[in-house]
């Protein structure tokens, strides 16, 4: 899993296999240090609910719709991930992108 910020948008990129992963209910667990100063740790769940974020900035949560994982299981290979906008409180809106990679699922299909 891949994660990437960006000013008010998130970017995760998995591969099908961490896909495959958070369709039968297993959570992806990450975490990336910033130096000594601390580490940030993060999770991705799959929901019947809405996308959502939670937590802190030290640890935090997604959750990312069932379906629509389901869904962009079925279209793979392709480029179109998902997006969704989650409200802030006072600011502008966090945009999530989800993606599988793209190479992986073809390679995976020539293989």
């Amino acid at each position: 899993m891949r994660v990437q910020l960006e000013e008010d948008t998130i970017r995760v990129r998995i591969d099908e296999d961490e896909l495959s992963e958070l369709l039968q209910d297993i959570a992806l667990l990450g975490s990336t240090a910033f130096g000594r100063a601390f580490t940030m740790r993060y999770a991705i769940d799959a929901t019947d609910n809405g996308c959502t974020l939670s937590g802190t900035a030290h640890e935090w949560r997604m959750e990312v719709p069932r379906e629509a994982l389901r869904d962009l299981q079925s279209r793979l290979p392709s480029k179109d991930g998902l997006v969704f906008d989650i409200p802030g409180y006072d600011t502008v809106a966090t945009t999530v992108r989800f993606d599988v990679d793209v190479k992986d699922s073809l390679r995976r299909r020539r293989g």
